[in-house]
Protein backbone atom coordinates (compact mmCIF):
# COMPACT_ATOMS: atom_id res chain seq x y z
CA UNK A 1 0.00 0.00 0.00
CA UNK A 2 2.92 2.33 0.95
CA UNK A 3 4.00 1.85 -2.62
CA UNK A 4 1.01 3.23 -4.75
CA UNK A 5 2.02 7.20 -3.34
CA UNK A 6 4.91 6.84 -4.46
CA UNK A 7 4.28 5.55 -7.94
CA UNK A 8 1.19 8.67 -7.99
CA UNK A 9 3.79 10.71 -7.59
CA UNK A 10 6.38 8.96 -10.06
CA UNK A 11 3.70 8.86 -13.05
CA UNK A 12 2.91 12.67 -12.39
CA UNK A 13 6.68 13.83 -12.74
CA UNK A 14 6.86 11.80 -15.87
CA UNK A 15 3.42 13.41 -17.47
CA UNK A 16 5.34 16.51 -18.64
CA UNK A 17 7.90 14.38 -20.50
CA UNK A 18 5.02 12.03 -21.69
CA UNK A 19 3.01 15.09 -22.88
CA UNK A 20 6.58 16.33 -25.11
CA UNK A 21 7.49 12.55 -26.84
CA UNK A 22 3.25 12.85 -27.65
CA UNK A 23 3.50 16.23 -28.95
CA UNK A 24 6.79 17.96 -29.39
CA UNK A 25 7.69 21.04 -29.84
CA UNK A 26 7.65 22.50 -33.43
CA UNK A 27 10.97 22.16 -35.33
CA UNK A 28 12.68 25.17 -36.32
CA UNK A 29 14.17 25.04 -39.73
CA UNK A 30 16.02 27.59 -41.66
CA UNK A 31 16.09 27.72 -45.39
CA UNK A 32 19.41 29.26 -46.75
CA UNK A 33 18.93 30.55 -50.47
CA UNK A 34 19.52 33.74 -52.06
CA UNK A 35 21.10 32.92 -55.61
CA UNK A 36 21.21 31.14 -58.54
CA UNK A 37 19.13 32.84 -61.50
CA UNK A 38 17.91 31.86 -64.73
CA UNK A 39 16.39 28.30 -64.86
CA UNK A 40 15.56 28.67 -61.08
CA UNK A 41 13.05 31.05 -59.58
CA UNK A 42 14.36 30.31 -55.57
CA UNK A 43 11.92 33.13 -54.73
CA UNK A 44 9.25 31.13 -55.76
CA UNK A 45 10.11 27.65 -54.19
CA UNK A 46 11.50 29.32 -51.19
CA UNK A 47 7.67 30.34 -50.34
CA UNK A 48 5.88 27.45 -51.70
CA UNK A 49 8.67 25.38 -49.31
CA UNK A 50 7.55 28.37 -46.29
CA UNK A 51 3.89 27.95 -47.26
CA UNK A 52 3.60 23.69 -46.85
CA UNK A 53 6.05 23.31 -44.79
CA UNK A 54 4.73 25.30 -41.76
CA UNK A 55 1.20 24.77 -42.83
CA UNK A 56 0.48 21.79 -40.11
CA UNK A 57 2.16 23.92 -37.13
CA UNK A 58 4.79 21.16 -36.60
CA UNK A 59 8.07 23.11 -38.52
CA UNK A 60 8.84 26.88 -38.22
CA UNK A 61 10.30 28.39 -41.02
CA UNK A 62 13.01 31.41 -41.70
CA UNK A 63 14.47 32.51 -44.68
CA UNK A 64 17.45 33.83 -44.84
CA UNK A 65 18.67 35.31 -48.26
CA UNK A 66 22.05 36.83 -47.27
CA UNK A 67 23.78 33.75 -45.70
CA UNK A 68 27.35 35.50 -45.71
CA UNK A 69 26.01 37.35 -42.61
CA UNK A 70 23.91 34.82 -41.49
CA UNK A 71 25.58 31.32 -41.45
CA UNK A 72 27.56 31.84 -38.00
CA UNK A 73 28.08 29.45 -34.99
CA UNK A 74 25.47 31.73 -32.70
CA UNK A 75 23.02 31.87 -35.65
CA UNK A 76 22.66 28.52 -36.55
CA UNK A 77 22.59 27.44 -32.95
CA UNK A 78 19.03 28.69 -32.97
CA UNK A 79 17.45 26.23 -35.55
CA UNK A 80 17.01 22.13 -35.67
CA UNK A 81 17.78 22.07 -39.16
CA UNK A 82 18.58 23.76 -42.41
CA UNK A 83 17.08 23.47 -46.01
CA UNK A 84 19.35 24.56 -48.80
CA UNK A 85 17.90 26.00 -52.05
CA UNK A 86 20.85 27.47 -53.06
CA UNK A 87 23.50 26.80 -55.90
CA UNK A 88 26.75 29.59 -55.74
CA UNK A 89 26.95 31.24 -59.17
CA UNK A 90 26.61 34.60 -59.40
CA UNK A 91 27.01 35.48 -56.14
CA UNK A 92 26.95 39.52 -54.35
CA UNK A 93 28.85 40.47 -51.41
CA UNK A 94 26.02 39.12 -49.02
CA UNK A 95 25.34 36.04 -51.07
CA UNK A 96 28.39 34.79 -51.23
CA UNK A 97 29.87 31.71 -48.89
CA UNK A 98 32.83 32.74 -47.26
CA UNK A 99 34.94 30.25 -45.51
CA UNK A 100 34.11 31.16 -41.89
CA UNK A 101 30.24 30.39 -43.43
CA UNK A 102 31.44 27.41 -44.61
CA UNK A 103 32.98 25.67 -41.72
CA UNK A 104 29.92 27.35 -39.02
CA UNK A 105 27.63 24.98 -41.40
CA UNK A 106 30.04 22.04 -41.25
CA UNK A 107 30.31 22.49 -37.47
CA UNK A 108 26.59 22.96 -36.66
CA UNK A 109 25.25 19.64 -38.86
CA UNK A 110 28.78 17.71 -37.49
CA UNK A 111 27.60 18.50 -34.27
CA UNK A 112 23.85 17.07 -34.95
CA UNK A 113 22.00 19.59 -36.33
CA UNK A 114 19.83 18.69 -39.30
CA UNK A 115 20.21 19.32 -42.95
CA UNK A 116 17.44 19.00 -46.28
CA UNK A 117 18.76 19.44 -50.06
CA UNK A 118 16.87 20.34 -52.54
CA UNK A 119 17.57 20.08 -55.98
CA UNK A 120 19.86 22.14 -57.30
CA UNK A 121 21.32 22.59 -54.25
CA UNK A 122 22.84 19.26 -54.83
CA UNK A 123 25.13 21.06 -57.28
CA UNK A 124 25.64 23.58 -54.79
CA UNK A 125 29.00 23.66 -54.82
CA UNK A 126 31.04 21.98 -57.29
CA UNK A 127 34.87 23.63 -56.23
CA UNK A 128 34.07 22.61 -52.33
CA UNK A 129 35.24 18.80 -51.67
CA UNK A 130 33.49 18.65 -48.47
CA UNK A 131 30.66 19.28 -49.68
CA UNK A 132 29.95 16.64 -51.44
CA UNK A 133 30.55 14.70 -48.27
CA UNK A 134 27.87 16.63 -46.63
CA UNK A 135 24.92 16.61 -48.77
CA UNK A 136 25.99 12.42 -49.63
CA UNK A 137 26.59 13.22 -53.37
CA UNK A 138 24.23 14.07 -56.01
CA UNK A 139 24.32 16.08 -58.97
CA UNK A 140 27.93 17.03 -58.73
CA UNK A 141 29.74 17.36 -62.06
CA UNK A 142 28.72 14.04 -63.60
CA UNK A 143 24.55 14.76 -62.91
CA UNK A 144 22.80 15.23 -66.14
CA UNK A 145 18.79 15.74 -66.93
CA UNK A 146 16.86 15.52 -70.31
CA UNK A 147 13.68 17.86 -70.64
CA UNK A 148 10.92 17.82 -68.21
CA UNK A 149 8.38 15.45 -67.95
CA UNK A 150 6.04 13.98 -65.61
CA UNK A 151 6.82 10.12 -63.88
CA UNK A 152 6.22 7.95 -61.44
CA UNK A 153 8.16 7.58 -58.01
CA UNK A 154 8.44 4.80 -56.11
CA UNK A 155 9.39 3.93 -52.50
CA UNK A 156 12.21 1.46 -51.93
CA UNK A 157 12.09 -1.46 -49.39
CA UNK A 158 13.93 0.55 -46.86
CA UNK A 159 12.24 0.21 -43.93
CA UNK A 160 12.26 4.19 -42.63
CA UNK A 161 10.29 6.40 -41.24
CA UNK A 162 10.01 8.94 -43.47
CA UNK A 163 8.84 6.59 -46.10
CA UNK A 164 6.58 4.59 -43.91
CA UNK A 165 3.06 4.37 -44.80
CA UNK A 166 3.40 6.77 -47.65
CA UNK A 167 1.72 6.37 -51.19
CA UNK A 168 3.87 4.42 -53.45
CA UNK A 169 4.49 4.21 -56.42
CA UNK A 170 3.04 8.20 -56.85
CA UNK A 171 2.15 9.76 -59.82
CA UNK A 172 4.57 13.00 -60.04
CA UNK A 173 3.90 16.33 -61.98
CA UNK A 174 5.92 17.21 -65.02
CA UNK A 175 9.95 17.58 -63.35
CA UNK A 176 13.68 17.55 -63.87
CA UNK A 177 14.23 13.81 -63.22
CA UNK A 178 17.91 13.82 -61.77
CA UNK A 179 20.22 11.34 -63.83
CA UNK A 180 23.84 9.67 -62.87
CA UNK A 181 23.52 11.19 -59.44
CA UNK A 182 26.64 10.11 -57.37
CA UNK A 183 25.89 8.28 -54.42
CA UNK A 184 28.90 8.66 -51.65
CA UNK A 185 29.49 5.86 -48.79
CA UNK A 186 26.40 5.72 -46.31
CA UNK A 187 23.75 6.66 -48.24
CA UNK A 188 20.55 4.88 -48.18
CA UNK A 189 18.29 5.93 -50.86
CA UNK A 190 14.30 5.88 -50.51
CA UNK A 191 13.05 6.20 -53.53
CA UNK A 192 13.78 5.86 -57.25
CA UNK A 193 12.29 7.18 -60.44
CA UNK A 194 12.46 5.18 -63.50
CA UNK A 195 14.15 7.58 -66.26
CA UNK A 196 12.35 6.44 -69.69
CA UNK A 197 15.23 5.85 -72.68
CA UNK A 198 12.39 6.94 -75.09
CA UNK A 199 12.88 9.89 -73.78
CA UNK A 200 15.92 12.59 -74.58
CA UNK A 201 19.12 11.70 -72.26
CA UNK A 202 16.87 8.33 -70.97
CA UNK A 203 18.16 6.28 -69.17
CA UNK A 204 16.91 3.54 -68.46
CA UNK A 205 17.50 2.91 -64.99
CA UNK A 206 15.57 3.76 -61.82
CA UNK A 207 17.43 6.59 -60.68
CA UNK A 208 17.84 7.52 -57.06
CA UNK A 209 15.45 10.77 -56.47
CA UNK A 210 15.25 10.56 -52.50
CA UNK A 211 18.28 9.50 -49.95
CA UNK A 212 19.35 10.00 -46.53
CA UNK A 213 22.94 10.01 -44.87
CA UNK A 214 24.77 10.85 -41.94
CA UNK A 215 27.38 13.33 -41.47
CA UNK A 216 29.06 13.05 -38.37
CA UNK A 217 26.60 13.52 -35.82
CA UNK A 218 23.67 15.58 -37.94
CA UNK A 219 21.15 13.64 -40.33
CA UNK A 220 21.23 15.08 -44.12
CA UNK A 221 17.96 14.26 -45.97
CA UNK A 222 18.97 14.71 -50.28
CA UNK A 223 15.61 15.12 -52.65
CA UNK A 224 16.48 16.43 -56.39
CA UNK A 225 12.38 16.35 -56.93
CA UNK A 226 10.77 19.97 -56.98
CA UNK A 227 12.02 21.75 -59.62
CA UNK A 228 9.68 24.92 -59.95
CA UNK A 229 6.31 25.26 -57.77
CA UNK A 230 4.19 22.82 -60.23
CA UNK A 231 6.49 20.16 -59.32
CA UNK A 232 6.31 21.43 -55.25
CA UNK A 233 2.55 21.36 -55.54
CA UNK A 234 2.19 17.64 -55.61
CA UNK A 235 0.80 16.56 -51.95
CA UNK A 236 3.11 13.50 -51.66
CA UNK A 237 6.34 15.23 -52.39
CA UNK A 238 5.28 17.82 -49.97
CA UNK A 239 4.63 14.93 -47.37
CA UNK A 240 7.74 13.70 -48.05
CA UNK A 241 9.59 16.87 -47.89
CA UNK A 242 7.84 17.21 -44.30
CA UNK A 243 9.26 14.47 -43.26
CA UNK A 244 12.23 15.12 -44.09
CA UNK A 245 12.99 18.36 -42.00
CA UNK A 246 11.63 16.43 -39.66
CA UNK A 247 13.42 13.43 -39.59
CA UNK A 248 16.33 15.29 -40.44
CA UNK A 249 15.68 17.58 -36.98
CA UNK A 250 14.97 14.95 -34.52
CA UNK A 251 15.39 11.46 -36.05
CA UNK A 252 12.03 10.96 -36.02
CA UNK A 253 8.77 11.74 -37.75
CA UNK A 254 5.82 12.75 -35.45
CA UNK A 255 2.30 11.25 -36.25
CA UNK A 256 -0.68 12.66 -34.47
CA UNK A 257 -1.99 8.85 -33.61
CA UNK A 258 1.33 7.78 -32.20
CA UNK A 259 2.03 5.69 -34.95
CA UNK A 260 5.37 5.00 -36.71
Amino acid sequence: MTRLPALALAIAALAPALAIAADPRPVKLLIITGDEVGAHDWKATTQAMRDFLSAQGRINVEVTETPAKDLTDENLAKYDAYLLNYRQTKPTEATQWTDANKAALLKAVKGGKGLVVYHFASSGFNDWPEFETLVGGGWRKQGFHGPAYAFSVKATDVKHPISAGLTSPFDHPVDELYSNSKMTPGNVVLATAYCDPSKPKGTGKDEPVIWVNQYGGGRVYHSVLGHNTVALADPVLQEWMRRGVEWAATGDVFHPDGSK
